[in-house]
């Protein structure tokens, strides 16, 4: 169900949030490209799609990110944002602009890989702190009855070619099926 809303609040700070349904825990293929297409556009280094374009360059957010939150029957891809109301159209225009993108030209084989590289490296420093395992590990054996290898999930990662990636965002943020909340 796609909706559009905004509400009112009197904040100083615009808080937005424009998502949609995305892959389900079992959809792997699918499920793994969304991991890595959420990393890219708004992952937690600085050198994602929109921390460079709406922070870095442009100095219109005060935070922007985003999540793959994986169900069993469905997921959710989430792009949330902090700005001024003078930058919100502008921030939402860039970020339809980086999907559009994302949709329209696969990534080059050197972006694809450095893409992979990071995400594999935030796999490894994570791994280190043993609440994160647990949680992940504990996820796992729920879901799929065992616990898979960090070289299971690196070649998981591996695997994603750009044209899985651009089917992902073509899929996820298809026209129609996006969300928008945001509280002015």
């Amino acid at each position: 169900m796609q909706f559009d809303k905004t509400i009112d609040r009197h904040n100083h700070e615009v808080n937005a949030v424009i998502g949609a349904v995305a892959p389900s825990l079992y959809q792997e293929k699918e499920r793994i490209a969304a991991v890595l297409l959420a990393n890219i556009l708004g992952g937690p280094a600085s050198n994602s799609i929109l921390n460079s374009l709406l922070r870095e360059k442009n100095g219109w957010v005060y935070s922007v990110e985003c999540s793959y939150t994986q169900y069993t029957d469905s997921g959710i891809m989430a792009i949330s944002i902090g700005c001024d109301k003078a930058n919100l159209d502008k921030c939402i225009d860039a970020i339809n602009k980086s999907i559009a993108k994302l949709q329209e030209q696969p990534l080059s084989p050197a972006r694809l890989r450095a893409a992979k590289k990071q995400l594999i490296g935030q796999m490894a420093i994570s791994s280190d702190n043993g609440e994160t395992q647990c949680l992940a590990m504990g996820k796992s054996l729920l879901a799929f009855g065992r616990i898979s290898s960090f070289e299971e999930d690196r070649a998981r990662i591996e695997a994603v070619t750009a044209e899985e990636l651009q089917q992902a965002a073509r899929s996820i943020f298809a026209p129609g099926k996006i969300s928008k909340l945001v509280y002015l």
